[in-house]
């Protein structure tokens, strides 16, 4: 393909990746479609400590959770680690959305952990939550709005009844338990039985055969 053009970058170093990015409109002339002035605007980059903060720090939780875990005796202790997650890793967000994809991030990691047999895994996923670190006026628009639509925050003592829940109880592995307004859950929290796919489908069907799969090669 002569009319091919083709950049090579390292998409970590975000100054790599702007220049780039910048190589590619000038080299294809798209910088027609920019608006007028735009173009002496330089890209930002993106805020990542929201990743760091609810992604990259669960990961590292994780990992030190079935280093430990590991030592102790299965028959004499329940090892039982519990994710935060988010709703927000389930439902689409007007929010931030670096925010939102870094909790889709932590459910991802729960799935992936939940078959490996190693602990017993779940994800606390909490609807909106009125806390001491919430601005005021912030709290007090988000009241008003969710009043209208016939709902009210999640109580911060129905997340703990929810934690409860999970850690006395051996049997749930692999669930997402979100906490809710009492509106949809007279305890404040459900499971949201979303983390398993319907028997008979294609997903349900892929899923079974990947869970199957041995990576022992890749060892070699």
């Amino acid at each position: 393909m002569s009319s091919a053009f083709v950049v090579n970058a390292d998409i970590k170093p975000p100054n790599d990746i702007t220049q780039a990015s910048r190589s590619l409109f000038i080299k294809c002339d798209l910088m027609e479609f920019l608006f007028e002035g735009i173009d002496e605007l330089e890209p930002t980059e993106p805020n990542l400590k929201l990743v760091d903060v609810n992604l990259i720090g669960v990961i590292y939780t994780a990992k030190l959770a079935a280093h430990y875990f590991h030592r102790q005796p299965r028959e004499t202790f329940d090892r039982c680690l519990i994710v935060v997650g988010s709703i927000m890793g389930f439902i689409d967000t007007q929010g931030s959305s670096i925010y939102g994809a870094a909790k889709h991030g932590v459910r991802g990691l729960m799935c992936c952990l939940r078959r490996k047999g190693a602990l017993r895994v779940n994800l606390l996923a909490p609807w909106f939550t009125a806390t001491d670190i919430m601005p005021r006026d912030f709290m007090e628009s988000l009241t008003q709005q969710f009043r209208a639509q016939g709902l009210d925050f999640a109580a911060v003592e129905d997340a703990v009844s929810a934690v409860f829940r999970i850690i006395t109880d051996s049997s749930i592995n692999g669930r997402s338990i979100a906490v809710v307004p009492r509106q949809l859950s007279a305890s404040g929290y459900l499971d949201l039985d979303l983390d398993d796919f319907v028997a008979g489908t294609p997903a349900d069907k892929m899923q079974k055969v990947a869970s199957s799969i041995s990576y022992g090669f890749m060892s070699k």
